[in-house]
């Protein structure tokens, strides 16, 4: 007889089991003799949430582990390294902190996993935690490189007059495309130096010390007000002559440059940026940045960083 198409049957009600289960969405694991977890790695995670002393087996009925033996006096001596604590716990636990930092250092890491839980992890460890929590919750920067040229059109799309130009290598290793550079210089830039700043520009670079390596190049002009103005920038695999080159074509076909005449340019000694200023803006006036000139003057010795006369040295020096 099926049960369900007879009305007024009632079904026996199922015993209400006494073994206690664990609860994987808790905060904080509370061992009990005798409780029962559906999987191993259930166990572990509890296990590495509140390290003790603990022996279980497999229950042959169900399948599940269960606490046989357990002892919650611990009488070890306490340590600051723990061998459940991997790069895996790490992620799970920082989870928050890091994604809210993705830049975060890793000694910041270290110190906040000695601050919550009193354990000292790695360097490799912290990297690897790091590493899982960026790919998992911000994304794969490698599957955002592929979307690169899309997003350059969406840039000129949504900003028109905007100049953004991607340049790829699709010959040094067959069947890949490889970034090589990324130029951006908004419309707005463009009208702002043009109509509003004096006619200087500032070129410098720096390392990029995140997930994609490479250096950025950037053009900085001053306006009306004696304030930094950006113009434009560009990422770059290696700084050399060539990718100065690439740089400064696009920045003087955006702003109408020519040949330089009535225009300043300051730098600081660029890593083949002279030659390519003197090759593709050869009438413009180029200045030297003092702060770096005096921080060269500092590293080779020529003028004591100490004292109140440091002008006057300087100034001795440059004569």
């Amino acid at each position: 007889m099926n049960l369900e198409f007879v009305k007024g049957v009632d079904l026996p009600r199922r015993k209400k089991s006494k073994k206690v289960k664990f609860d994987p969405d808790c905060v904080v694991a509370i061992f009990e003799l005798g409780m029962v977890f559906e999987s191993a790695e259930n166990f572990r995670k509890a296990d590495a949430d509140y390290s003790c002393e603990y022996k279980t087996s497999i229950d042959k009925d169900s399948g599940c582990f269960v606490v046989k033996n357990y002892y919650p006096v611990h009488v070890c001596p306490q340590s600051i390294k723990n061998k459940l604590c991997t790069y895996k716990f790490v992620a799970e636990k920082l989870k928050d902190e890091i994604t809210c930092q993705p830049y975060i250092r890793l000694w910041k890491i270290q110190e906040l996993v000695r601050k919550k839980f009193g354990l000292y992890v790695g360097r490799t460890v912290c990297h690897r935690a790091k590493k899982r929590i960026i790919k998992e919750f911000l994304g794969d920067w490698k599957m955002e490189f592929s979307r690169l040229c899309d997003y350059a059109d969406m840039i000129k799309h949504t900003n028109p007059g905007t100049s953004c130009w991607v340049r790829t290598d699709r010959e040094s290793q067959p069947g890949k495309t490889l970034f090589v550079y990324f130029y951006v210089c908004f419309d707005a830039l463009k009208r702002g130096w043009l109509e509003g700043c004096i006619k200087i520009i500032g070129f410098d670079g720096c390392f990029l010390k995140g997930s994609c390596k490479g250096e950025l190049l950037v053009a900085v002009g001053r306006n009306g007000n004696q304030q930094m103005f950006p113009i434009a920038w560009v990422v770059v695999d290696t700084e050399t002559k060539h990718s100065w080159s690439f740089f400064l074509k696009y920045l003087i076909e955006g702003l109408n440059l020519g040949t330089g005449h009535g225009l300043t340019v300051m730098s600081d000694l660029q890593k083949g940026l002279v030659p390519a200023l003197y090759e593709l803006l050869p009438d413009s006036e180029q200045r030297r940045c003092a702060r770096h000139i005096w921080y060269n003057c500092i590293n080779y010795g020529v003028v004591k960083k100490e004292g109140n006369s440091s002008g006057d040295e300087l100034s001795q020096v440059l004569k």
